[in-house]
């Protein structure tokens, strides 16, 4: 090529009003008092920082509460990966699946604690329904752990598994 330059003029496009700015509308969402600064976002909303605060908390406290289903999946892919057998991998996948649950569940006051939290003038956050989640989804967790130990056959479901607890029988005469 010799050197031919492509140019375009868009400014020909744009037409200009009385005040000197673009007659071209903003786009859809758009506020030029909010893009200013001189009305607060939460005032255009309906919403008082408070109210916003507290609605920012409460979908944090589900996520909170959701979170120990996340792992209930990967639980379950290592309990898979593990197999059924009596070995020592097995049960220290199994004491985990059960002891994490149980642990997560003695502490729900401290997971939720920074959530709950009320600071001058403000009303405390009730998150009972995502602690509720929040148990119910570990103790999910444990019913899996306790179905695990059974099908690895830790538990005593039969009744040959109680034999030492029944009395023998007496018999009434013996032959030789």
């Amino acid at each position: 090529m010799s050197g031919n330059k492509v140019y375009a003029d868009f400014t020909s496009l744009v037409g200009k009003s009385s005040r000197g700015s673009k007659s071209t509308a903003d786009p859809y969402g758009y506020d030029q008092a909010i893009a200013s600064g001189s009305i607060s976002v939460s005032l255009v909303h309906g919403k008082s920082d408070e109210e916003g605060d507290m609605a920012l908390r409460a979908k944090k406290g589900w996520e909170v509460a959701m979170g120990p289903g996340k792992t209930l999946p990967m639980q379950a892919f290592m309990a898979w990966m593990s197999g059924t057998s009596v070995s020592i991998f097995s049960i220290l996948i199994t004491g985990m699946i059960l002891m994490s649950p149980v642990k997560t569940i003695m502490s729900t006051q401290q997971t939720f604690a920074p959530l709950e939290r009320a600071g001058k003038g403000e009303k405390k956050l009730d998150l009972t329904m995502q602690k509720a989640a929040f148990v119910a989804i570990n103790i999910a967790g444990l019913i899996f752990g306790v179905y695990r130990l059974s099908i690895m056959g830790l538990l005593p479901t039969a009744s040959s598994d109680w034999l030492s607890f029944i009395p023998a029988k007496q018999f009434m005469e013996y032959s030789a």
